[in-house]
């Protein structure tokens, strides 16, 4: 389980923000993998790589100093193979190419009905520039690459088409704390949005997420997943700040292995 919310400005003046992006990471406490920093084989690619033996290297979300990003997200109740490719090169081959956004995803769709090489997965990418956004859906009956352009998205595990409940309500508190958001209270836009993914708040009931995770659906509800004795929650928050003078302001708050979080911070310009 992983969730993402953004909101997009492209119009956005020096002192607002033209995206605003929050996410959570869900995963097993016990899966090995870096907090964010720069990478020593692509020093202009910035986020957290799994660590996992055969999934090296790949990531869930990573941005580029040249204005690109990605983020992936599973598919919660599709079946899964063991023998797959890793999700988290999906993000990792893009921020680290040239290839169009559309491009990218249109090779990715027809890989996808000619064979299924990746576990099931929603992938959402940015162009940091003129915050256009992208999205595919794994799905056998994926329609292919999508464009959003609404003010405020949210994705979550299911479908685009057919959102947690937890996303829909996420949006609208999301929406709440973005709007308006200035670049001069950074500070305070970061400790809220901070607190909003940190939320502990089932969101039920959700037909949807009952069908896909009959046996785990309370604990999966809210936007902060914490599954007690299963080993399995929200481990890292993300959130990415592009302003309308193209000013980046990366924060990451991680869990670490000794149960303490790790917040830090990276402010760059976006490099043309």
């Amino acid at each position: 389980m992983c969730i993402l919310f953004i909101y997009r400005d492209p119009s956005a003046d020096t002192g607002s923000y033209r995206l605003i992006i929050a996410a959570n990471r869900d995963e097993f406490y016990n899966r090995p993998a870096t907090s964010a920093h720069w990478w020593e084989k692509h020093p202009m690619c910035l986020g957290g790589l799994d660590m996992e033996p055969g999934r090296e290297g790949g990531t869930w979300l990573a941005l580029s100093s040249e204005g690109r990003a990605g983020i992936v997200l599973n598919r919660t109740g599709e079946s899964k193979a063991s023998n797959t490719k890793g999700r988290g090169y999906l993000i990792t081959d893009y921020i680290t190419s040239n290839e169009p956004m559309t491009s990218y995803l249109n090779r990715l769709h027809k890989i996808n009905q000619d064979g299924q090489p990746y576990n099931p997965y929603n992938l959402v990418l940015l162009e940091f520039q003129d915050a256009s956004i992208n999205g595919l859906s794994s799905s056998d009956n994926s329609p292919g690459p999508q464009t959003f352009q609404d003010r405020v998205l949210g994705f979550g595990n299911s479908s685009f088409e057919h959102p947690f409940k937890k996303v829909e309500v996420g949006k609208e508190k999301f929406s709440n704390i973005v709007d308006n958001a200035t670049v001069l209270e950074q500070d305070v836009l970061i400790k809220d949005l901070l607190h909003f993914l940190k939320s502990k708040e089932r969101c039920l009931p959700d037909p949807e997420l009952q069908r896909r995770a009959p046996n785990g659906f309370n604990e999966l509800s809210s936007i902060f997943v914490d599954t007690g004795a299963a080993g399995y929650g929200t481990r890292t928050h993300s959130i990415i700040l592009v302003d309308g003078a193209n000013q980046v302001t990366f924060v990451e708050e991680t869990l670490m292995p000794d149960q303490t979080w790790k917040l830090q911070s990276f402010k760059f310009p976006l490099k043309r």
